[in-house]
């Protein structure tokens, strides 16, 4: 059985879990409706996705390396059906995020650091950055993702 994670760490971990049920909650559709891209453009639902889990892999591994962490991240099982591979892809990033928590104290989430472009968020403590980015961030793009899914339903009339 799991280690259970405590304190502060523990509280940080269960505010990305969160995120990440309600991102879960939101995958209702069909392989066509996660490929729509809107004629306005912008990201497929899938595309969306996947920006949410390399976001959660990447932050995980740049804070792993300045922390000087050695965190594995394993590739996700690969399996058919879109929304399938999704949900695995999205397990298996906060897999990385469960793992990166578990070796986290009080002293390490504390630690100022920044983050490399792309990412908006420049600078924060090592637990600013984690909400926001395995949190926050999810939160506001699984809105994107129900909406999105949403418009393809009516457009695709699935």
């Amino acid at each position: 059985m799991a280690e259970r994670i405590t304190g502060r760490a523990g509280e940080v971990l269960k505010f990305g879990l969160g995120a990440r049920n309600w991102l879960l909650a939101q995958l209702d559709g069909t392989d066509e409706q996660f490929a729509w891209v809107p004629p306005e453009g912008g990201r497929s639902a899938k595309e969306l996705v996947d920006h949410m889990t390399w976001v959660i892999l990447t932050v995980c591994s740049h804070l792993s390396e300045i922390l000087g962490i050695e965190l594995t991240i394993s590739d996700p099982q690969q399996v058919s059906g879109v929304k399938t591979q999704l949900v695995e892809d999205i397990q298996s990033a906060y897999n990385a995020y469960k793992t990166l928590c578990g070796r986290l104290n009080d002293e390490l989430l504390d630690t100022e650091t920044t983050l490399p472009p792309p990412a908006r968020l420049r600078e924060g403590t090592v637990e600013t950055i984690l909400r926001i980015m395995t949190g926050y961030h999810v939160v506001h793009h699984s809105g994107q993702l129900a909406v999105l899914l949403r418009r393809s339903k009516n457009e695709l009339q699935v």
